[in-house]
Order: structure tokens, then sequence, then C-alpha cells
């Protein structure tokens, strides 16, 4: 913990298990890194819990469920890179938290990239929205950012993702639950939305550009054996990017999870992924 409690910081060396055929990590090792500091931050702050995924042992049957996250990387470290997370957690209005990180090189202090994200709480028997307890609010007090900390501008962070027109530009393959996808929720992790979105992005593109962001909006949870449909067409890329990271002529796509049961069809999750033209990851990150 630094800062007064304020933050968390870790080193972790990138292993071989979390790099691609260019021997660098993609979006997916690095949002399942990011949720492991989380996890061990929220450990540091109020002990571990036996109930859901970082959750204060004193919560009672409710549990922090992430809704939204934004992603930003400059950067690709490669295998055997050390790199630092640091991460904080700051409430966001009554009913919603916020978790920030910041990853960059623990060697020459570089900054990778960015990410944010938005928390509410649910009651684990009910799977409703419920309001923060006061006691809640008063021990995450000593922990929080003063004044308020983003590490993506307010700017970025606000903007809606379009809709997905149907039919869809692009339709990839029917993906199953598994019952190694779930996680301590109960639901399927986090992450796995995340790697079942990129197979609808374009060979092309996945190759020869630069996976500069990716937003998820999180909109329903998905269980053990729903089957899952992946969509994705081509969408505008906000101008706020263009002129703050992405660069000019980037290429951006929305991307639909769907979970189809029969006749039965429910949006699970909906992101969008933004691409720097012409500037593969392999090349962008040296």
């Amino acid at each position: 913990m630094l800062e007064g409690n304020r933050s968390f910081v870790e080193q972790h060396r990138i292993r071989g298990n979390e790099v691609g055929p260019d021997q660098r990590m993609n979006m997916i090792s690095v949002a399942t890194l990011l949720q492991e500091a989380a996890s061990n931050h929220a450990v540091a702050m109020w002990g571990r819990s036996t109930e859901g995924f970082a959750s204060d042992p004193s919560m009672k049957g409710l549990i922090f469920v992430m809704t939204r996250m934004q992603i930003q990387m400059e950067h690709y470290p490669r295998w055997g890179d050390v790199v630092q997370i640091e991460t904080w957690f700051q409430e966001d209005g009554k009913l919603a938290a916020q978790r920030d990180w910041v990853l960059t090189d623990a060697g020459t202090g570089r900054v990778l990239g960015r990410a944010t994200s938005t928390w509410v709480m649910i009651n684990m028997q009910t799977r409703r929205l419920s309001k923060f307890p006061d006691y809640m609010r008063e021990k995450c007090e000593c922990f929080q950012e003063r004044p308020p900390r983003h590490a993506v501008t307010r700017e970025q962070t606000r903007q809606k993702l379009p809709d997905l027109q149907l039919p869809a530009e692009i339709v990839g393959p029917i993906q199953v639950a598994r019952r190694s996808d779930m996680d301590m929720n109960g639901h399927v992790n986090n992450v796995t939305y995340l790697a079942w979105a990129m197979e609808t992005v374009p060979r092309d593109i996945y190759d020869d550009c630069h996976l500069y962001q990716m937003e998820i909006d999180y909109k329903a949870e998905c269980l053990g054996g729903d089957l899952v449909e992946s969509l994705a067409s081509r969408c505008d890329t906000p101008g706020v990017l263009a002129s703050n990271g992405a660069g000019p002529g980037a290429l951006s796509f929305v991307h639909v999870l769907r979970r189809c049961q029969g006749e039965k069809v429910a949006e699970l999750v909906r992101c969008r992924t933004t691409w720097r033209a012409g500037e593969a990851t392999s090349s962008s990150s040296a």
C-alpha cells in the first residue's frame, strides 16, 4: 500500500503462458493481470472472504460486481519483462465505486497502459443491485483518493457504446460457458467475455493493427452451460480517442455477446475495440 493506504502497488514478471506468438501480452492477459491486482488490493484493504470475489468479510452476502471496464494500452510488455501495477478504489456516486489502474515498466517507469472500471454492489441471494451500507462507506473512506484521481480522463470514459445494427457484419462461433470459465461469484469471469469478443475481429486487423483500447459494458450474467453468440460490426471512432491516443485513421468495432437459449436471446456484453491502423502490436511496443 502506498500514499497513506490510498493506492496499492505490486510487480509481476510476465510468464510464458501470458504471451502470444510474438512473445507479447495481449489485451486478454492484461485484463487478467489487472483483475489479480484488484483482488490483492481488496484483500489488503478488507481481508480475505469466503464469499464471492474480493469482498469484505463483513458484507454479509453482498459482493462487488464490475459493470464497465475501459483499458488503454500504449505498449504491450514482452515475455520476461517486469511490470508494475498501481491500482486504487474510490466512490463514484451513491450506488457505484470506481477502480483505476496504471501499468508501467518496472525498470524504466514508462507508462504501458491505463484502465478504469465501475463496480456496483449485488446481493448474492437475490442477484439484485444493493446500496452501499454506511459501514462500508466508512470503511472505504481511509482508502480513497482525495481529491478523486482518474487514470483515464472523464471525457474519454463518458463515451457511450453504439448499438449494433442487425444483421451484424461478422458472426463469430457459438461459445459454450464452461465450468472452467466460472469465477468466485459463480458466473463467467469478466475476462472470458473479452476473449469471446476478440474472436470476431477480422484476421488482417488482429495481425496488422495495434489494439489500443477496449471498452466493455457488462449487462447480464452468464452461467455455466449457456450458449453465447458473438457479433460485430465496424463503427465510428470517437473523436476524443482519435486525438488522445488512437490517432488518425483508427479503426473501431462494436461487439455484442448474446445468450441464445432457444428463442430466448439476452445481451450479455457490449464492447468497442479501437485499433491503430497499420501499426501491429509487435512493432508499436518495441
